[in-house]
């Protein structure tokens, strides 16, 4: 399979083999690109939790090269930059990305018509590396809903619910933390998806509202 994929990639990159040829190429490139992404989406509900996470993470991978931002190897991944990071998410009509404070929030539509707001931003504490901070408020943390909130922990793949105060009142927000220096497009992506659906299916459970 990948002997072949070689050989097509080579075609297209010889300007010498012919239209025809070249032709031939990106269509079984197209073909053979198509079917891989159709087959990680048939996946995107995985109950397998590790095997789900990595296919958001090939999809994230994926859909930031069509973006512009070449996907690599672990091996050798960069230190991507805030806006880098924040711009991978972007999705006309799905995801608007817009600067906020010191970092970006991601105004998430989600399939029901409702939406969530995902913050992404830099963190770091005295003596600890820097760090990407990807969060959403969830509702009010209300006394009877500390035990399910933490139950709820154990459908996450990214981040976690935990609690933050805001104008003296205690909120539940899920958040993930990534160091800065190993965070790329693909995992922030998947992150600001997971804490959009969940944080949205928490703020339902707990106030049935649909606030930004």
């Amino acid at each position: 399979m990948f002997e072949e994929i070689e050989k097509a990639i080579a075609v297209l990159q010889n300007t010498k083999a012919g239209w025809v040829n070249r032709r031939d190429a990106v269509e079984y490139l197209v073909e053979a690109a198509g079917k891989a992404v159709h087959t990680l989406n048939a996946f995107r509900e995985e109950p397998d939790v590790d095997v789900r996470m990595v296919v958001e993470k090939g999809l994230g991978r994926l859909s930031a090269g069509l973006e512009g931002i070449e996907p690599v190897a672990e091996s050798a991944a960069r230190c991507y930059s805030l806006d880098e990071l924040a711009r991978a998410c972007e999705r006309p009509g799905k995801r608007v990305v817009t600067q906020c404070d010191e970092g970006y929030k991601v105004e998430v539509t989600l399939k029901d018509g409702r939406h969530q707001l995902v913050y992404i931003k830099p963190y770091q504490e005295e003596n600890r590396p820097p760090m990407i901070r990807v969060y959403t408020y969830c509702g009010k943390a209300t006394p009877g809903a500390f035990r399910w909130a933490l139950k709820s922990n154990t459908r996450l793949v990214y981040g976690a619910v935990a609690l933050c105060e805001e104008d003296g009142e205690d909120r539940f927000i899920l958040i993930y933390n990534l160091l800065a220096s190993e965070a790329g497009p693909a995992e922030v992506k998947a992150s600001v998806k997971e804490l959009a659906v969940y944080g949205d299916w928490i703020e339902q459970k707990l106030s049935g509202e649909d606030t930004l």
